[in-house]
């Protein structure tokens, strides 16, 4: 149950929306394992006047699932500032919560000195352990988990690259994105039923279930928001898979020429 609800967060990452200047946005999704409905998940994003941004994902089991990961909920937080049409965090928060369990994690970015602080927080029936460190020079990266895809993105168009590796604080290993060519083009469009969109594969890099790497195919709109993300290559029942219910946007968007 644990691996599934890691994938169900996995599956949402790609919905923060390319931007200009004033912008906000709120997408849903119910995800899912093969016939089975496992939970709900959100993504929220806004950028302000001033050129700040934050954004969250959350994810909530429900029914049979939430009881078997004990009410388990998660939610991700990164803020920061939009520079030159990328976002630069400063902060970014990981808070888990399931039984009598809850832990807390705190980074925060020196981009003076290249560092990172990370806080921990970990709790059991009320008793809470602290701690503080400075990541090692080989766990700093510029991004986060929720601000990665979206830069990612940003680099496809600015550069024409088909294929980026890159790393983020919130993922244990580097992750591989790529607009799919070839039989992964072929395996998206028909995993999607040659829906209009864009095309992305990202390879987690992670055991999950079956798969060797974690293969996530997604698909999305044309207002660079994810309508449908499948984890490839699962066990038993099928793909896991996250489907977009309900989506508010306000502002001005850029439209990426892809």
């Amino acid at each position: 149950m644990k691996m599934i609800y890691k994938a169900l967060l996995l599956l949402i990452f790609f919905t923060i929306s390319l931007f200009a200047e004033k912008f906000e946005s709120f997408v849903k999704y119910k995800v899912g394992y093969g016939v089975f409905t496992l939970g709900e998940a959100s993504a929220y994003l806004k950028i302000s006047d001033n050129g700040s941004y934050k954004t969250e994902i959350s994810a909530r089991a429900k029914g049979l699932a939430a009881v078997f990961s004990r009410e388990r909920t998660e939610k991700y937080m990164s803020e920061g500032r939009v520079f030159e049409g990328r976002l630069v965090p400063y902060h970014f928060e990981k808070q888990t919560s399931y039984g009598s369990k809850k832990r807390h994690i705190e980074f925060f970015w020196n981009y003076e000195n290249k560092q990172i602080v990370m806080e921990k927080e970990n709790c059991k029936g009320g008793n809470c352990e602290y701690s503080s460190e400075i990541l090692p020079d080989d766990k700093y990266a510029e991004d986060d988990i929720l601000t990665l895809y979206h830069n990612i993105m940003f680099d496809f168009n600015k550069t024409g690259a088909k294929e980026i590796n890159a790393s983020a604080i919130g993922s244990k290993k580097p992750v591989i994105i790529m607009l799919p060519e070839g039989e992964r083009l072929k395996t998206a469009k028909k995993t999607f039923g040659d829906k209009e969109g864009i095309y992305i594969v990202a390879i987690l890099n992670q055991e999950i279930f079956t798969s060797d790497k974690g293969e996530l195919y997604v698909n999305v709109d044309s207002d660079n928001t994810a309508s449908k993300a499948v984890l490839k290559k699962t066990m038993l029942f099928g793909d896991v898979w996250g489907e977009q219910i309900e989506k508010k946007i306000s502002g001005q968007q850029n439209r990426t020429a892809w």
